[in-house]
């Protein structure tokens, strides 16, 4: 009798739980509806072209009438292939270089615009910094392909001028200069979303420790290095991802500027994967690379967080 009465409230209490938790679902309903808009595009041109691409990688696919089970044949040719590698290669040279500049320079563009003195001298620099965001992307490349352009290039015809010929380069046609005239785009690599985060972080660190830190007797270059940089950690570690995540996905500059080339010194995986589907029509194999490519950046993002959650609990 004991044991019964002591199983009651416990059930009733489970009851009461189940009947809560549909309640608070009936409740919130009209949130969940307002969320089905944005989970449907997601699903639709996001997880399902995935799932596509994994599904079509065991397949020789011209994309049309050819459609041959292969198994992992795609995958062993990816891996035999030079060019796949060369991508590689370009790709973690790009992601070193973008993650060094987005650490470094929107960080000292926010502590100079934050640093100025008067609101109005602010407010006109971060619009300026700001603005460049909305310019569309393709725009940006097509100056940058006239300004590096080997005959009538706006850098070498500059060069020229004050006389150092002799560092003339065409800089998108040399194997040398490629790559890295590629990286150099957007220079001085300020206005953008790292530039916001570390404004936004920046803003939001309370006056009252850089008041303190006056009554010490600090410099800036003594608040940067014990209030900013350490305040500002969370804003570096999305940096890192999400410049890792962008550099991984880096297509138009090298489409439009190189196309790849000279030879494969531009080539990134993401141009690696458009060509085998519309130059060779091996729309298979470059869902293979699709899908490896996802595994590494995904393997690579999983990597970066867990050492930075290391450095915080050494910290």
């Amino acid at each position: 009798m004991q044991r019964q009465i002591a199983k009651q409230p416990k059930g009733a209490a489970g009851g009461g739980n189940k009947k809560s938790l549909g309640s608070r679902i009936m409740k919130n309903k009209i949130f969940y509806l307002f969320l089905l808009p944005a989970v449907l595009v997601i699903t639709i041109f996001k997880y399902y072209p995935f799932l596509t691409s994994v599904y079509q990688s065991v397949f020789n696919w011209n994309g049309a009438n050819v459609h041959i089970f292969n198994g992992a044949k795609n995958y062993i040719d990816i891996f035999q292939d030079k060019a796949f590698y060369s991508s590689i290669y370009n790709i973690v040279k790009v992601c070193l270089a973008t993650v060094v500049i987005n650490l470094i320079f929107p960080f000292l563009a926010a502590e100079i615009v934050t640093n100025l003195n008067g609101k109005r001298k602010q407010n006109f620099f971060k619009m300026g910094f700001i603005i460049p965001m909305v310019v569309p992307s393709m725009v940006v490349i097509l100056l940058w392909k006239w300004i590096l352009a080997g005959d009538y290039g706006v850098l070498n015809m500059l060069l020229g001028a004050v006389g150092l010929d002799n560092l003339i380069t065409p800089w998108l046609a040399t194997s040398r200069t490629a790559l890295w005239s590629i990286i150099a785009i957007n220079f001085p690599w300020i206005a953008g979303l790292p530039f916001l985060l570390y404004l936004t972080g920046k803003q939001n660190i309370s006056e009252d420790l850089y008041e303190a830190a006056d009554l010490e007797g600090a410099g800036l270059l003594q608040k940067i290095r014990y209030i900013d940089i350490p305040l500002l950690s969370s804003q570096r570690k999305l940096v890192i991802t999400y410049m890792l995540i962008q550099a991984f996905q880096m297509f138009d500059q090298p489409f439009v500027l190189t196309s790849g080339g000279p030879g494969t010194s531009t080539l990134t995986p993401a141009l690696y994967i458009y060509q085998r589907a519309f130059n060779y029509n091996q729309f298979g194999y470059s869902s293979a690379v699709g899908v490896i490519l996802f595994i590494i950046v995904v393997g690579v993002t999983l990597f970066n967080q867990r050492i930075m959650k290391e450095s915080d609990n050494m910290g």
